[in-house]
This record gives structure tokens, C-alpha cells and sequence, in this order.
């Protein structure tokens, strides 16, 4: 008798824990709406998954959109085991997936009027551990809107090998603006090695800016997911589905450090990493706890950024071709040896160019004030 007490009481306590986290993620579903419909949210963000092969980037789409929707819906191809990713071209799920149709309960309440401003999502096929120039380019294209979504993956790969690095620019020199990406998320696996040259790839990525301005060419934000927590043993509330591939707290928070070392988050690690486990098989396919962590992410995605100054809106020419012809007249003069009367010859030219060139470029109100 007094073990079937027992149960009763830890009975008893998963209820209300249970009935507790249902409660927050109908909040944290009123949260994401009252997100939608800031005055500023004028078009959704754009979210793109990098990582490796097999981290679980697309059982991370069908999550969210499980999370979002109310129903479990398959969307993203999902696999496993040696072969290659089953993510094959640079997949685009609009508004995460969800279709106004497929809307279930608390769900549908909270967004059958702002669906249209839930996060679109792009899943591309799992990249291997490198820094080259044919990743950073296919990144440079995706991140700025240049690639239209469904575009093979393969056939950006083989342009590259046939025009070399640089020819994607002139195969798609226009970009869309609202292929544009706001948010980078990487996935990570705890059961795999962290791909630090991917790392870099992206790193290098952002860091880049424009030649002529000095504004970096990419204003976004990066998150990282770590996967499958579910294995770690200490932890309780997810039941390890494959019980042999479980790993220490101790393990997991080594390699929690080093996603915080190179991504340079250690003391935002709550704010930009997030632990995560999906609905994969043996998972129930409606479970609140796993839910709660995928709303918690759309939230964080949809939280508003930082406002732009009005300077960054409409950045002017900072080097312009005048400076250009003055640096290259520098740069002639010092590596050749010339005396002092043809260096007076070269500048008198010079000047007399950029004089032409002032001439030239003013505004027709400024010309009829002479």
C-alpha cells in the first residue's frame, strides 16, 4: 500500500507539472502574437539552419512547426546513419512551415490573424567541417537574398567547379529583399565535434563590409542550437530514446564551453544558446516540455533588434574614385623612383582629373549658381 502512495505522489507531481508547462506555452503563444503585431514587424524574419550532416536541423523545422501548428507534420525530410544529408536544395518553409488551414486549438486563436509575420525558415543540406571560398561565397549569396529558395545545392556547387569562385555573382545579381537572412542558427550535435572551421567560414562571413562605405554588409544576429539534450543522463524530463548513446552532464557542458568559446558568448550563453531536444522516433508527438522549448526559440527569434540610425539606412560613399586615383598616385609614386619634376608633372595631372571629375559630378542646381 504504501509503495502504490508513492506512485500516486510522483503521479500527482508529473500532472502538475504537466498542466503547469501547458499553461506557460499558451502564454509564451500570446507572447509571439503581441510580437507579430508590433508596430515595426513589417515583414517576418528570415531564419537560416547551418550545420553539419545530421545534427537534426530539419527535425528542429518539423519541431517548430509542430510547436506553431498544434499538429505534427513531418515537413522536413529527416534521416540518420551514414548517409548523405536528406536535405538536398536550400529549402524554404514559409512562416515555419505553417499553413492557415492546419491551425489546431490555442494555435489557431493566437495566429490565424498574423500568420503571414511567423519566421520563414531556410534548411540547407549539412555542410562539412571547412573555411573555403566556395562556402563563404554560396553564404555571401544566401545571406544577402540572391538565391532564390529551392535552389539545388549541388548545382551552386557545380557552377562554382566550372566558373570558379565569383561566378554565382554573376549568375544572380539581384537580390530579393525578402530572401534576405535576419538570423543565423547554428546546430549543433552534444554527440558531435564542434565544426570549428565552419565556425570560422561564418565568422569570416560576417565580418566582411562594404569597400566603398565601411558598413558591414550583413546586419544579423547569431543563435546557436545545441541538439539531442535528451541523452544527457542526468537530465529527466526527456527519456533518452537510444539509452546507448547517452552522455554525461559533465560532457555536454564541456562542449556547451566550447560552442561558447567560439562563438565569443560566454557571458550570454542563456540569450544566445539554447538546448535543445526534438520530436524524433520515440518521442511522444505531443509533448508540452518539448514544445515549450521550440516556442521559447520563435520568441527569442522574433524579439526586436537593435534601430538603425538614419545614417546606416543610407550609407554614402566613403571612398570614392577620387580617393582611389589619389591612393594609386601615392602608391605609384612610392614603389617608383622618379625625380621631383615628374612626380609636379603627375600631380598637376592628377588634380587636373579630379577637378574634371568635380566638374562633372555636381548636381544641376549647384551648376546654375556659377
Amino acid at each position: 500500500m504504501a509503495s502504490a502512495g508513492i506512485e500516486d505522489v510522483y503521479a500527482r507531481e508529473d500532472d502538475q507539472a504537466w498542466t503547469k508547462i501547458q499553461e506557460e506555452n499558451k502564454a509564451i503563444l500570446t507572447e509571439i502574437t503581441e510580437l507579430c503585431n508590433r508596430p515595426d514587424r513589417k515583414t517576418p524574419e528570415v531564419l537560416f539552419l547551418l550545420g553539419g550532416p545530421g545534427v537534426g536541423k530539419s527535425s528542429l523545422v518539423n519541431t517548430i512547426n509542430k510547436a506553431l501548428c498544434g499538429k505534427y507534420y513531418p515537413k522536413a525530410k529527416t534521416g540518420s546513419g551514414n548517409a548523405q544529408s536528406k536535405t538536398l536544395t536550400l529549402q524554404w518553409f514559409e512562416h515555419s512551415g505553417v499553413q492557415m488551414f492546419e491551425l489546431q486549438g490555442a494555435q489557431k486563436d493566437a495566429f490565424s490573424k498574423c500568420l503571414h509575420l511567423l519566421p520563414n525558415v531556410i534548411d540547407a543540406a549539412g555542410n562539412e567541417d571547412h573555411n573555403s571560398a566556395e562556402l563563404r561565397e554560396i553564404l555571401e549569396m544566401v545571406f544577402g537574398g540572391f538565391i532564390p529558395p529551392g535552389t539545388s545545392v549541388e548545382f551552386l556547387r557545380d557552377q562554382q567547379k566550372e566558373g570558379k569562385v565569383g561566378c554565382l555573382k554573376r549568375l544572380y545579381p539581384l537580390c530579393n529583399e525578402e530572401w534576405k537572412v535576419t538570423k543565423v542558427v547554428f546546430v549543433a550535435s552534444c554527440k558531435q565535434a564542434l565544426p570549428t572551421q565552419m565556425v570560422e567560414c561564418l565568422n569570416e562571413v560576417l565580418r566582411a563590409y562594404d569597400k566603398k562605405t565601411g558598413f558591414p554588409k550583413f546586419n544579423i544576429d547569431v543563435f546557436v542550437v545545441i541538439t539531442k539534450y535528451d541523452l544527457v543522463e542526468e537530465q529527466k524530463r526527456f527519456p533518452a530514446v537510444r539509452q546507448q548513446e547517452q552522455i554525461t552532464m559533465e560532457k555536454f557542458l564541456e562542449h556547451e564551453h566550447e560552442v561558447a568559446t567560439h562563438f565569443s558568448i560566454d557571458g550570454s550563453l542563456k540569450h544566445n544558446s539554447i538546448r535543445w531536444v526534438s520530436y524524433v522516433d520515440g518521442h511522444s508527438e505531443d509533448n508540452p516540455f518539448i514544445e515549450n522549448i521550440a516556442l521559447k526559440f520563435v520568441r527569442q527569434m522574433m524579439q526586436p533588434g537593435r534601430s538603425k540610425h538614419q545614417v546606416e539606412n543610407a550609407p554614402s560613399t566613403v571612398v570614392t574614385p577620387l580617393v582611389e586615383m589619389s591612393r594609386d598616385a601615392e602608391r605609384w609614386l612610392a614603389e617608383t623612383n622618379v625625380n621631383m619634376k615628374t612626380a609636379l608633372l603627375v600631380l598637376v595631372a592628377a588634380l587636373i582629373i579630379a577637378l574634371i571629375y568635380h566638374l562633372l559630378t555636381r548636381s544641376p542646381e549647384s551648376k546654375m549658381d556659377l
